[in-house]
């Protein structure tokens, strides 16, 4: 079993560790890009399953992948449980190696694991697996330093720049950009994270600009 995230033990348990409740973006890109007959949603870093379990619930065809080995056993065994199929398995976000492509592309709280070598390569993936029209979200822990190290840093971690993930999108279409400070709970200990986030449309002009490539 991998060992390399603190999550790995973080999810050994029955209970979920972020609770059961989708994230609340999963409404925004559900408006952006409503569910329909063979539209398909990937879930990268999906953690315990919830989010990917609730796409599937909404109609999409969903793939979901994480690095724990426990996460995607909590997201296979939740997904029976809501009565819905999903494809998950265990990945790194560093490697991973798709060719289909998807409608909806999303992950929360886990870029800050890609290794700086691996950046270019990661976004290259993700312009060229997003359809036509497609929307991805993705957002990432920034650093403050006015803000400590959130006490459940993991030890693979590691904090970008402001603003750094929105120059990967200059050519897509931008539904939304922001950079909050909020607090958190997570761990059982009150602290605070700052987070960029990207919600951007894949337009025509990019994926003729992709094949041409």
């Amino acid at each position: 079993m991998s060992i390399r995230t603190n999550y790995e033990k973080w999810y050994e348990g029955e209970d979920y560790y972020w609770g059961l409740e989708p994230g609340r973006f999963l409404e925004e890109l559900i408006k952006l890009c409503p569910p329909s007959e063979g539209k398909k949603v990937l879930d990268i870093g999906c953690g315990e399953g919830k989010d990917a379990v609730y796409m599937a619930q909404q109609g999409y065809d969903v793939t979901a992948f994480d690095l724990t080995e426990n996460g995607i056993r909590k997201t296979i065994s939740l997904a029976k449980d809501r009565g819905v199929n999903i494809r998950a398995y265990v990945d790194d976000i560093n490697t991973f190696s798709l060719d289909e492509p998807f409608d909806i592309i999303y992950s929360t709280g886990t870029v800050q694991y890609l290794f700086d070598e691996n950046k270019n390569r990661f976004f290259e993936k993700i312009s060229k697996i997003t359809r036509p029209d497609g929307v991805v979200l993705i957002n990432v822990f920034v650093e403050k330093p006015f803000l400590e190290l959130p006490p459940d840093w993991d030890k693979e971690e590691k904090m970008w720049r402001s603003g750094e993930l929105f120059t990967y999108f200059a050519d897509w279409k931008v539904e939304r950009i922001d950079e909050v400070i909020f607090e958190d709970m997570s761990g059982g200990i009150p602290h605070y994270h700052c987070m960029d986030t990207i919600v951007c449309r894949k337009m025509q002009q990019d994926a003729d600009d992709m094949t041409s490539r």
